[in-house]
């Protein structure tokens, strides 16, 4: 589904898709994304956009996923919160965060659950991202493809300290172990950081198994491909099959937004 929409002098075109890829039984990502009618509303809380991927080895991490993802929308726009949008999502992360922990509690089938929680708001010309785990955000601007979230795992960490190498993290046995994530406690600190947008940026959010089998410069080709075809949708079930292809050892989400200029509102 597309849907175009005015944030002030900006509009955006926004596609989504999931897939439980070739091995997992069942598909545990989860999106959505909520883009107020009223441009008041847009205006002053802007619009959010929310991928989690739950946790493998876990139970009911496809209740874990969707519940997060819900839960924030639900209390950002109507939780009793800061007016101010960066305090305002960070309060309603944390309350998606001790829901997923109080479920996981409460419910014996829920034992352990977790996820991971990505978003990204788009509020007049600021992005706004809040980030736990390892699935992440991506920003194509210029046809440069720059990550904007940093990976809580194990392997990245020991990366980022310089213990072991790129190229070592990517067959590293512990490499989908999470060092942040919902459910893992009911205080979760989260990563928040903000930007300017401009016309023409692709904003995209994906999980952990669209990166199993590509590399980041074949997910910026992929996306390269909208400035010619502008369908956000085909590009997406091509890169899912080609995932798929390979080998598809897990399952895969990818929500994109196109950012561009314009005063009309329009729907398809």
């Amino acid at each position: 589904m597309s849907i175009k929409s005015n944030i002030q002098k900006f509009h955006f075109s926004v596609e989504g898709n999931t897939n439980k890829g070739q091995v997992r039984p069942r598909n545990e990502d989860y999106f959505n994304y909520f883009i107020p009618p009223h441009i008041n509303i847009r205006e002053t809380f802007g619009s959010l956009f929310v991928i989690s991927d739950g946790v493998g080895g876990h139970l009911a991490g496809e209740v874990a996923s969707a519940e997060a993802v819900n839960v924030l929308l639900q209390e950002y726009y109507f939780g009793n919160y800061s007016k101010k949008p960066p305090n305002r999502l960070k309060e309603a992360f944390a309350h998606a965060a001790t829901h997923i922990f109080d479920l996981s509690k409460q419910h014996k089938g829920f034992s352990n659950m977790q996820c991971t929680l990505t978003a990204l708001l788009l509020r007049q010309d600021q992005y706004i991202i809040a980030h736990a785990g390892d699935s992440k955000a991506f920003l194509l601007r210029s046809k440069t493809l720059t990550q904007l979230t940093k990976d809580h795992s194990l392997v990245a960490k020991l990366v980022r300290m310089g213990l072991v190498s790129k190229e070592q993290a990517k067959t590293h046995p512990y490499k989908h172990m999470l060092i942040r994530a919902l459910g893992e406690s009911p205080l979760l600190p989260i990563d928040l950081s903000t930007g300017t947008i401009q016309t023409g940026d692709v904003f995209c959010l994906i999980t952990d198994g669209i990166l199993e089998h590509l590399n980041e410069n074949e997910l910026r080709e992929f996306l390269l491909e909208n400035e010619e075809n502008d369908n956000f949708g085909k590009i997406h079930k091509r890169l899912i099959r080609e995932v798929n292809s390979r080998g598809g050892c897990d399952n895969m989400t990818i929500l994109t937004v196109k950012v561009m200029e314009d005063s009309q509102i329009v729907s398809s």
